[in-house]
């Protein structure tokens, strides 16, 4: 895992200049690549990266890298999976390390644009080609590695893994985006598509961009499969079962000490059955909540059955304020998953012994795993209405013939009990991974912007896949994926997400949903596939998640008075955007109150509307 920042420009400022900023770029990153840092400079071009070693510790690994012919430089960011395997089939280039990384500058001048296609695994990264005078970037199908960018105050084009390596150029505004804090009061993070700062863009998952001569080409180069497999339920299971275990060893891969989150879930439950066999003195890292969250004594378990060497950490009620400001401190945008407060303390415990953790992200949504599928799968089976509003439509029906209503009102009363969530669709966007409703929303902001997510697939209405790839591609790219790289690089080190393998994704994607869901159970291909490898508690148990008790955690005293000191305080930042009687409104201890103490906290740190600095940038030793 490492950070990359670079810099394109014909300005005719100093090269010197343009020195010094890329240092300050790559200075605010030094977290993500705390073993190694590197800069190379072009007429046009500058290229900097932070380093932390993964594979193929020697020198041989640094960055920015040069090709065999000096004229293509790379600075990357991730991990290519079965990179070795690609390397032997590659015969007419002299490579010169066993990285991934010339690995991808040796398919560049083979494959050009096409690339990004070739390669399986987490990455983002920036190619200069001299000759051309032309940058040609690349971000992974699901978004696992960031790549932020923007154009600076002289034209440049700026990018880096990270929004505070961008603002650290002092060459770009930091205005914050309107619209991205609406999609963060409608759903708890900012969508994956854009960023907080209104002059700060995002490369958005399985996208490519090339910049040259001033001019910025960006298209998709991954998207699903169309057909839908023709495949028995055991093909189907033999299939998934390869699949899940090749990827587990390909991500096995490393130089450095690999461990495990465990969570006494399915999904962690079954990396860490697989992992152990390859890995024989595995540790694994559990968070332990209190009382009826407590997921630990499952977690025990598959430890002790798989003799790991198994951690369990725990925050006290009079930490958490404390961490929440500090995560918040360190995270460039808002994000109100209340797992970020686990996570953080997980990985803090993490990094004094490993490098590499396997997580089992992305489960839930390519197996079939949370209960709204199964509600999905009612509203299909009754033909599109939602069965919890027939019973309204009918005793509406009943009102209009008695009171012998007109067609448009009859027509009224059809649209007010029919049409809420008419489709899986319109269920998945209106009732799943929602906060305020817009119109609360509305309220609460002193601007009426609004934004949606696009989806660059068919959102097909009779499929209960298309709900799990909607969310495999909103929140699972905007929130989960954001959580796990940006806190993991607080701590420099790297998680790693198996069920996010591009051929596994495939495969799942074109399963029959038959073999995840159905009325009585979720995520069955899995349970079929590894179920005798788990232990039966986990097995029966009803789906907790990693989320938290915040109705208990926002009645902390510490947190009373954050509340107090931020939300009823009417000359806190976060008034400057919404406003102050409809926040008072919504304090009830609840995800709402918990979503604007987030923004609260993280826009005194981060909020300027002086044109000035962030606070974190120039408190530096925070990091």
């Amino acid at each position: 895992m490492c950070g990359i920042a670079g810099i394109v420009t014909n300005n005719i400022l100093e090269k010197k200049s343009y020195s010094q900023i890329l240092k300050n770029m790559t200075d605010s990153i030094i977290h993500r690549g705390p073993d190694d840092e590197g800069h190379e400079y072009f007429q046009n071009c500058f290229l900097g990266f932070r380093r932390l070693a993964i594979v193929d510790l020697s020198k041989d690994g640094h960055q920015p890298m040069y090709s065999n012919t000096r004229n293509e430089c790379i600075t990357f960011n991730g991990e290519i999976y079965g990179y070795r395997d690609l390397k032997k089939e590659i015969t007419d280039y002299p490579f010169q390390s066993n990285t991934d990384t010339e690995v991808i500058l040796s398919l560049y001048q083979k494959n050009g644009s096409e690339l990004p296609q070739k390669l399986n695994g987490m990455f983002s990264f920036a190619i200069w080609d001299e000759q051309k005078q032309q940058l040609f970037c690349a971000r992974d199908r699901f978004g696992e590695k960031p790549f932020y960018y923007a154009f600076g105050k002289n034209g440049e084009f700026i990018f880096a893994s990270e929004i505070k390596a961008i603002l650290a150029t002092d060459l770009v505004d930091s205005e914050l985006n309107d619209e991205a804090v609406h999609h963060f009061l409608r759903h708890m993070y900012v969508d994956s598509q854009q960023s907080i700062y209104k002059n700060i863009k995002v490369l958005p998952p399985a996208h490519q961009l090339i910049y040259n001569d001033g001019k910025i080409e960006i298209s998709q180069y991954w998207n699903f499969p169309k057909e839908e497999l023709d495949i028995s339920e055991e093909q189907a299971v033999e299939k998934f079962q390869t699949l899940v275990e090749k990827s587990v060893e390909k991500q096995l891969v490393a130089d450095v000490k690999v461990g495990a989150f465990l969570s006494g879930g399915l999904d962690s439950g079954t990396l860490v059955a697989l992992s152990s066999e390859k890995n024989q003195n595995l540790t694994t890292l559990g968070f332990q909540y209190e009382g009826d969250w407590d997921e630990m004594p499952d977690a025990r378990t598959i430890a002790k059955k798989y003799n790991t060497d198994h951690k369990e950490v725990a925050l006290q009620n009079a930490d958490i304020p404390k961490t929440l400001v500090e995560v918040l401190k360190k995270l460039d945008e808002p994000l109100a998953d209340t797992a970020i407060l686990a996570t953080y303390t997980i990985c803090k415990e993490a990094s004094k012994n490993m490098t590499v953790v396997i997580t089992g992200n992305a489960g839930d949504e390519l197996f079939g795993g949370y209960k709204w599928y199964q509600e999905e799968k009612k509203i299909l089976e009754k033909g599109g209405a939602n069965a919890s509003l027939l019973p309204f439509y009918k005793i509406g029906s009943t009102i209009s013939e008695k009171l012998n209503l007109n067609k448009s009102n009859s027509y009224f009363i059809d649209k007010v009990f029919r049409s809420k969530f008419p489709d899986i669709v319109a269920y998945q966007k209106g009732k799943v991974h929602n906060n305020f409703t817009e119109e609360e929303t509305f309220q609460l902001m002193k601007s009426r912007q609004s934004y949606e997510h696009q989806y660059n697939f068919e959102l097909d209405k009779t499929n209960l896949n298309t709900p799990m790839r909607m969310d495999l591609t909103n929140v699972i790219a905007g929130d989960y994926l954001v959580k796990d790289d940006r806190i993991a690089m607080m701590h420099s080190i790297e998680l790693r997400t198996p069920f996010l393998d591009k051929d596994l994704v495939e495969f799942c994607s074109m399963l029959p949903a038959k073999y995840k869901v159905d009325e009585n159970q979720t995520k069955i291909i899995l349970r079929k596939a590894f179920g005798e490898k788990l232990t039966e508690n986990i097995l029966t148990k009803k789906k907790q998640g990693f989320g938290a008790p915040i109705s208990q955690w926002l009645r902390i005293p510490e947190m009373e008075n954050l509340t107090t000191k931020i939300l009823k305080n009417s000359s806190s930042k976060i008034f400057k955007k919404l406003d102050f009687q409809a926040v008072q409104k919504q304090l009830n201890y609840n995800y709402k109150h918990w979503s604007l103490l987030v923004l609260g906290i993280w826009m005194e740190e981060h909020y300027c509307n002086d044109g000035s600095l962030p606070n974190f940038l120039i408190k530096t030793s925070d990091h």
